[in-house]
């Protein structure tokens, strides 16, 4: 049964506090595809002529993260950063914000599959868990896409949806949920483009819940690093996406979910978050480690090889910078919604 979106007192504040906090800064295009490093909140650029800083001027400003705490210090013997063959990436410190590596974030490229952090987050910001969803998404005619294999009739909870959705990438479960909380798919496509624009991701429009392939379907790197700081405040996604395994029981079928992430093979401490593929996004990548306390998280898009650029930029994160002592870092999470 589908219902209409919900919103409650609590979470109409969290949102009007979200759109203070986001805030905005002065953006410049970035002139070179350069990998740079900084360490203070928000990236740096550089405008290479009078023509693309009059043209800055009238950009939309992106989203500008709001620091909970101070930012990692540079190594003086630190090495360069790693070379990274996908098209954008960025690397960020989740507690400051602070940009430790960019190249090209704001291009607008198709996300694939990590548009289904923005469908978790509404989901979670909207419904409940434990909701009764009837499924009307019939897998077997969504021939080419990753699905978790739901068959009309079949009635599961809204966990259970997202975990499809999150872990093997169901492009079915994203449909389910975006019926079950909106009503129809251009219902919630209305929420998730709203959601964006109260967190400032400029570089960003959806057209669908799960990311398949469309030429007005884009956001950026910068803008997906910022949404998913966002949602790592909240425990029950950080939950659904750490997960490697879970076998979900329905009244139709019983479904085994592996996660689709490269990165738990590969390093230490991995805790989310999503990857995706289509034939025009190729390989991208939004992935979150956090050690000693210290969360980083990196975005990689239209990649070849996203697992490389991933493991390379976190490990060098990790061995480049020197964070304060846990103990000292707080992050002020009362301006995220839902927490």
């Amino acid at each position: 049964m589908t219902r209409l979106r919900r919103w409650s007192l609590p979470l109409l504040i969290s949102l009007a506090l979200t759109a203070l906090a986001v805030g905005v800064s002065g953006r410049a295009p970035v002139s070179s595809r350069e990998a740079v490093r900084v360490t203070s909140v928000g990236s740096t650029r550089q405008v290479a002529d009078s023509s693309e800083a009059a043209a800055a001027v009238s950009a939309p400003a992106p989203a500008r993260m709001l620091a909970w705490g101070p930012a990692p210090s540079p190594l003086s013997s630190a090495a360069t950063p790693p070379s990274v063959v996908g098209e954008s990436a960025i690397l960020i410190d989740e507690t400051s914000g602070a940009v430790l590596y960019e190249k090209d974030p704001h291009a607008h490229l198709a996300p694939a599959s990590v548009t289904k952090i923005m469908t978790a987050l509404i989901a979670l910001e909207c419904g409940n868990p434990d909701d009764r969803v009837e499924v009307n998404i019939d897998s077997r005619t969504m021939r080419g896409s990753t699905v978790m294999g739901l068959i009309p009739g079949e009635r599961l909870s809204l966990e259970d949806l997202l975990y499809g959705m999150m872990l093997p990438s169901g492009n079915d479960a994203a449909l389910a949920i975006a019926e079950h909380i909106s009503g129809s798919t251009p219902n919630f496509v209305a929420l998730m483009n709203q959601r964006a624009n109260e967190l400032g991701l400029v570089d960003t429009h959806f057209v669908n819940p799960h990311g398949l392939d469309n030429p007005a379907h884009y956001s950026s790197a910068y803008d997906l690093a910022v949404l998913a700081r966002i949602a790592m405040q909240r425990a029950d996604f950080r939950t659904i996406v750490n997960t490697k395994y879970r076998v979900v029981k329905g009244m139709l079928a019983t479904y085994q979910l592996g996660t689709l992430n490269p990165l738990y093979s590969r390093l230490a401490g991995v805790d989310g978050v999503k990857t995706g593929f289509t034939r025009n996004a190729r390989q991208t990548l939004v992935g979150s480690v956090t050690r000693n306390g210290h969360r980083v998280i990196v975005v990689v898009l239209k990649s070849p090889d996203r697992a490389s650029d991933g493991v390379g930029l976190l490990n060098w994160a990790f061995d480049a910078y020197s964070w304060p002592s846990p103990t000292t870092v707080s992050a002020d999470t009362s301006l995220v919604p839902g927490t």
